[in-house]
């Protein structure tokens, strides 16, 4: 029986003002990047990447949004770990992206009480939805900078919690967004489906 399983799809987007022609081609890119992600996926149905929890991730060439741009980060993930640290459990990165700097690492992950996390390096927001359950949840990360509770976690549509976060996002585009590992090489997941 395996205790660490997690499955996924991504959906990334750069939040920009649609109405400004300069973001057109932005948008685009981006649509593209998240419906070819998405295809090969599909495409490969009933079968899986199998990382061995010890070392093993995808690094993408996506370098994610960076700054204190808006952005919004969802998946739907299946998983059974147990990832609250103080009962033995481990962080389970989802997707990962910057640096191990103050603000500059942006990372949304499982952890406390076996909810949705989004941390910055430095701080972070924790949900109170366990999805630890063996059942697909469609969860979501959303950062937008000029909200007065600038990032919101959403459980299956649902918000979980509005909250602010204690450092300055300034996320730095120098490691490509990671899906399964952190940018600092730490906590992976043992499989992705």
């Amino acid at each position: 029986m395996l205790n660490n399983v997690l499955k996924i799809k991504f959906i990334i987007f750069n939040e920009v003002n649609a109405t400004d022609p300069r973001n057109i081609v932005e948008m685009k890119i981006i649509f593209l990047f998240a419906f070819s992600f998405i295809a090969v996926f599909q495409s490969i149905a009933q079968n899986a990447l199998n990382l061995d929890g010890v070392n093993d991730y995808v690094q993408t060439n996506f370098s994610g949004v960076s700054g204190n741009n808006a952005r919004t980060v969802e998946a739907w993930i299946n998983t059974s770990a147990n990832c609250v640290p103080t009962n033995g459990g481990v962080q389970q990165v989802i997707a990962d992206w910057g640096t191990s700097a103050t603000g500059g690492r942006f990372t949304f992950n499982v952890l406390w009480g076996n909810a949705i996390r989004l941390e910055v390096q430095g701080s972070g927001v924790s949900g109170s939805i366990p999805v630890n359950d063996g059942n697909w949840h469609h969860v979501a990360a959303v950062y937008n900078p000029v909200a007065g509770n600038p990032v919101s976690l959403y459980v299956d549509g649902v918000l979980d919690i509005a909250g602010s976060l204690t450092v300055s996002v300034n996320t730095v585009s120098n490691v490509n967004m990671r899906i399964g590992q952190r940018v600092d090489g730490i906590n992976h997941f043992y499989r992705f489906y």
